[in-house]
């Protein structure tokens, strides 16, 4: 096992280099002028120009700027902001402490909330119930972000009086949480019933389901013994790519609901040009999906044995 994560943690290596090295790239030939961007109307003084490229090293060859670039990201040090003048680290985990929480509630209330309506989905097959759950699930993610917000907003705010701010950030207790984990859950609710159905209805059919129940064991202890256990391996594997997405943010909804989280940060960076911060964020949010992934894997081995032994 210690040799399978050394080897899974050594194949990051290139990957992010990959990532750091087009995404600096794009940062390097892509349209917009973060120089400029900061200058305002002053971006004509070609005297300044030049002398602000010098000071954040934005004149130096490319190849030059990405390796000293990724030197100093390795020992922590992401580069400065070249708007708000500060360590971009002193921006990004901030952010990224407020996206954790709100991205970690939110992955709770889908694996309850998947798993519960997936499997009650499995059990009434094809009944009012099975549609019922499916049809929910498919609005609330056709709807877009943008659209549904508002009307919850209106509905929960103005209609039933049952807060008075929705848009902000006072913690995970604050009840300012409630609108943006229920769009992060519904958003991807669809994936995690579809999956959690499917599996479960396989694992009915199983040959060692119908030998538990020629047994004499009750359905309910049939379900939870031998059917989730085995039906949970592909949803594990679903809850583990959303996870990424959780954790760093979605950026319509922390836009909308004015949360200073990881997407606000990465909207904000790309509206004003910021490659300092645009850079840093997208090498975070790559490390953190692929650890997830890691993770993920060696999860495997807690619910299925066979894993362990081919590892």
């Amino acid at each position: 096992m210690f040799r399978y994560v050394l080897l899974r943690l050594l194949y990051l290596i290139p990957t992010v280099l990959l990532v750091s090295f087009f995404t600096f790239a794009v940062g390097f030939y892509g349209p917009g002028d973060p120089i400029k961007v900061m200058m305002k109307e002053n971006w004509n003084d070609e005297k300044a120009y030049q002398a602000l490229r010098e000071k954040y090293g934005f004149d130096r060859p490319f190849l030059v700027q990405y390796a000293d670039y990724m030197v100093n990201a390795a020992k922590g040090d992401f580069g400065r902001s070249v708007l708000r003048v500060m360590p971009v680290r002193d921006l990004m985990f901030p952010a990224l402490g407020v996206t954790a929480q709100l991205g970690l509630l939110a992955l709770v209330s889908l694996a309850v909330f998947g798993i519960g309506l997936g499997v009650l989905a499995a059990v009434k097959q094809n009944t009012w119930v099975d549609y019922l759950i499916i049809t929910v699930s498919i609005a609330l993610q056709s709807v877009p972000v943008f659209v549904l917000a508002p009307i919850l907003m209106i509905i929960v705010v103005l209609q039933l009086h049952l807060m008075n701010t929705p848009a902000g950030w006072d913690g995970i207790l604050s009840s300012k949480v409630i609108l943006p984990v229920f769009l992060l859950t519904g958003i991807a609710l669809l994936t995690v019933v579809r999956q959690t159905r499917e599996a479960v209805i396989q694992a009915r059919q199983s040959d060692y389901v119908r030998t538990a129940r020629a047994k004499g064991l009750p359905e309910r202890l049939v379900l939870w013994r031998h059917i989730l256990k085995n039906a949970l391996t592909p949803v594990l594997t679903t809850l583990g790519l959303l996870t990424g997405w959780l954790l760093t943010g979605s950026i319509f909804i922390e836009t909308i609901f004015s949360i200073p989280g990881f997407g606000s940060l990465y909207w904000g960076a790309l509206k004003t040009r910021d490659y300092p911060v645009l850079i840093g964020t997208t090498l975070v949010v790559a490390i953190i999906i692929m650890l997830t992934n890691l993770i993920v894997d060696l999860c495997y081995s807690l619910l299925d044995p066979r894993v362990r032994v081919e590892q």
